[in-house]
């Protein structure tokens, strides 16, 4: 066996931690480690070289045909993370240039994920691929997710060899989120992928396939201890210089400059709690929403959150239901935000003043309508006591409107239960109080109070061999929450699934036989709105292969309450594999068969298609395409099409530096059908961006760029086009170079 030679086996005099434990060492006072991947300083040396790894997947418990060994040190100011990857192959290691956060299952990467509370309830990671391209964000246990919007300051390097590749982090400890809680309970867990026919996932310590998280069975992290000062500030200040012009047809050009200043404050007064402060954010530099289908849909599309100030602690923040979209808050002026993780209570609240201009969500029986958001001042406060089986929280958010138009407030608890290692159970419930509702013109004015309810039960039990879901909600007519994303009131649903699971059956990795079922009852008319049962099948393979068939011939869907049930047979397929080194991600989605027409009220034969791709012709050149497309036929001929298509196309420089292209452009078109109520609509929208970014850090950052937007068809066509510049920088940074 190839032997760790670039990190060789320490010499130390410390005692010896448990046998699944990765032990921390403390670096000397007069020690400074520098941060690159040949660990020669003598440091290095001292630390106990982790190496106790498993494979996960595809053979979960195996032992793994790649050797991998840790090693951490720490000092006063952040935790120095060494991972030495070792490749008996280290010419097929598959190391591109990505951009940050887009670091996948198709790349040779390491990942570290920090419990600096010791729960296994969330957990900060931060990864890095063997070309030194980085990921960060939250892994929260409750739900099992991955999020990687938020963002910290961490530095990460990887060095190659000819026996693989080592990749250093150091993770400062004002990135981290902690308690007064004794050092010892810290908890860690690596990772590391390697993609090559079959792809390798390999742990520091075993995760069952069916255990209740990826992180639930984080290891101790040994001999850490804390700043003898936790205290931090940072102040990021920045510029944006940005001019707009406007034209459309039979107007005159406008044309609009700014320079505006804006600044961001993160201070860490004690080791439990953070302070965020934003003043005049600028957010219009964050990617470009994916395009998305919207115009044969009755409900609201959810997008993401990717602003920073509402990132911190995200994981304090997800509760059962989307009781908390802060998406919702469109345009701050300024924020004010507390983040507090104690002993045995943690939380988070913010409130601001947000100018508005968005659209408030009016959730119906049959369909979201909205409104014009007005500005108003808005508050969110989220509380979370955490056992160790038990998290018990509650949520109040709350938003009036200016000029006496009204208010809205929603608040509740909610539980999460881990009975046992295959049981979770999950409620909340939610009581709303809403002054605000709309007038006939779409204006959000001040009437009569109206209250509602939300009740959310849910529950998971999952086995090596078996996993199903039951979940039951009852939300009211006039229920309304415009802090949170609701989509639909009035209704009860009932929703169940269940699984077997075979795993290794030669050269099928995981094979599922699936049945689903969801009944959505009108409280008010006692009928169905909509329902389906859907008997499917789910297929994993070597070469990053996956496949879902899907029968849903037992779909129905109502438009309104006057209509009848429409009828919906058609089949669902999926499928996605790595057809190459250069093409390392293609994925096909097709619904084909009977599909309901929601603006004609029938169903008609029809197909949505989906195709992507992710492309690396170059080392450097990133490029995904993708393209959507829905048609409905009559017995005439095609009466709708619906496209959206977009481009993707990001070079890097080096790491941290990028140029990024996007074009996007959807489509609409549907004829006229008198006898159906249904009038002839056209439109299309073509925006384009392209971006220099500049990422010295988290907080550091330079953006240079152009965008150009189109909205219409012919005579009515809008045009935008923007210019601008951006520049934020973290003071300490720039202090301490």
């Amino acid at each position: 066996m190839l032997l760790l030679a670039v990190l060789p086996q320490a010499r130390s005099s410390e005692a010896q931690p448990a046998a699944d434990a990765v032990n921390a060492v403390r670096v000397a006072t007069d020690e400074s480690i520098p941060l690159d991947a040949t660990v020669r300083h003598s440091a290095w040396q001292r630390a106990q070289e982790y190496r106790g790894f498993v494979e996960r997947e595809p053979v979960n418990g195996a032992a793994p045909a790649f050797e991998t060994g840790v090693r951490v040190l720490f000092d006063q100011r952040a935790i120095h993370v060494a991972i030495r990857a070792l490749d008996p192959r280290a010419e097929d290691i598959r190391a591109p240039l990505v951009r940050h956060d887009y670091v996948d299952r198709t790349q040779d990467s390491v990942t570290l994920y920090i419990d600096a509370v010791g729960r296994r309830k969330a957990a900060q990671f931060f990864r890095v691929n063997a070309a030194g391209s980085t990921a960060d964000g939250v892994y929260t246990s409750d739900d099992d997710n991955e999020d990687f919007s938020p963002d910290f300051d961490f530095d990460a390097v990887v060095l190659r060899d000819a026996l693989g590749y080592t990749a250093v982090f150091r993770i400062p400890f004002a990135a981290l989120r902690y308690n007064l809680n004794d050092e010892g309970q810290w908890r860690i867990l690596v990772s590391r992928n390697v993609p090559r026919e079959d792809t390798h996932v390999l742990v520091s310590t075993a995760v069952p396939m069916e255990a209740p998280s990826f992180i639930s069975t984080m290891q101790p992290m040994t001999g850490l201890a804390r700043p003898a000062d936790d205290r931090f500030l940072q102040l990021r200040p920045s510029l944006t210089m940005r001019t707009i012009t406007d034209d459309g047809p039979g107007t005159v050009p406008s044309r609009d400059r700014s320079n505006a200043l804006a600044l961001e404050l993160k201070w860490r007064a004690l080791p439990e709690l953070v302070i965020d402060a934003t003043i005049n954010p600028d957010f219009s530099q964050v990617e470009l929403d994916v395009a998305q289908l919207a115009r044969n849909t009755r409900f609201a599309l959810y997008y993401p959150e990717k602003r920073p100030f509402f990132l911190e602690s995200s994981d304090l923040l997800r509760t059962p239901t989307d009781a908390l979209y802060t998406r919702t808050v469109t345009r701050p002026n300024w924020g004010l935000r507390g983040s507090l993780r104690g002993s045995l209570v943690s939380g988070t609240a913010f409130g601001g003043y947000d100018a508005g201009g968005g659209e408030v969500l009016l959730p119906g029986t049959y369909g979201t309508d909205t409104a014009r958001q007005p500005a108003s001042s808005v508050a969110a406060v989220r509380l979370r006591a955490d056992t160790s089986a038990l998290v018990i929280g509650a949520t109040v958010a709350a938003r009036r409107y200016e000029q006496g138009r009204g208010e809205n407030t929603v608040l509740g608890p909610d539980f999460t239960w881990q009975a046992n290692d295959s049981l979770r159970l999950r409620g909340q419930w939610l009581g709303s109080y809403s002054t605000a509702v709309p007038d006939v013109t779409g204006q959000i004015v001040a009437a009569n109070a109206q209250t509602g309810s939300r009740v959310h039960l849910s529950s998971l039990l999952r086995t090596r061999e078996f996993e199903s879901t039951l979940t039951v909600e009852d939300t009211t007519a006039r229920f309304r929450n415009d802090s949170g994303f609701v989509i639909q009131s009035g209704v009860t649903r009932v929703a169940a699934s269940g699984a077997r699971i075979w795993r290794n059956l030669g050269v099928v990795h995981e094979f599922n036989a699936s049945l689903t079922a969801e009944s959505v009852r009108d409280r008010a008319a006692h009928q169905t709105v909509s329902s389906q049962v859907t008997p499917g099948l789910y297929a994993a393979w070597s070469g990053n292969s996956e496949a879902t068939v899907e029968y849903r011939g037992a779909s129905r869907v109502r438009v309104d309450a006057a209509s009848a049930l429409l009828q919906e047979r058609y089949w669902h397929l999926a499928y996605s594999t790595t057809p190459a080194v250069w093409a390392p991600m293609a994925s096909l989605t097709v619904d084909a068969g009977r599909l309901a027409d929601v603006t004609a009220n029938t169903v008609r034969d029809g197909q949505r298609i989906t195709v992507s791709t992710r492309l690396r012709p170059l080392g450097r050149l990133e490029v995904e395409p993708s393209y959507t497309v829905a048609t409905l036929r009559n017995g005439d001929g095609r009466n709708y099409r619906e496209s959206a298509a977009r481009l993707l196309a990001v070079f890097h420089v080096a790491p941290g530096q990028a140029v990024r292209l996007i074009t996007q452009q959807t489509s609409l078109d549907r004829i006229s059908e008198p006898l159906l109520g249904v009038a002839a609509e056209q439109d299309a929208t073509r925006d384009a961006s392209l971006v220099y970014a500049w990422r010295r850090s988290a907080s550091t950052v330079l953006y240079l760029g152009a965008s150009r937007g189109r909205g219409g068809i012919g005579p009515g066509e809008v045009r935008s086009t923007e210019v601008f510049a951006k520049l934020q920088v973290d003071v300490d940074e720039v202090r301490r170079r």
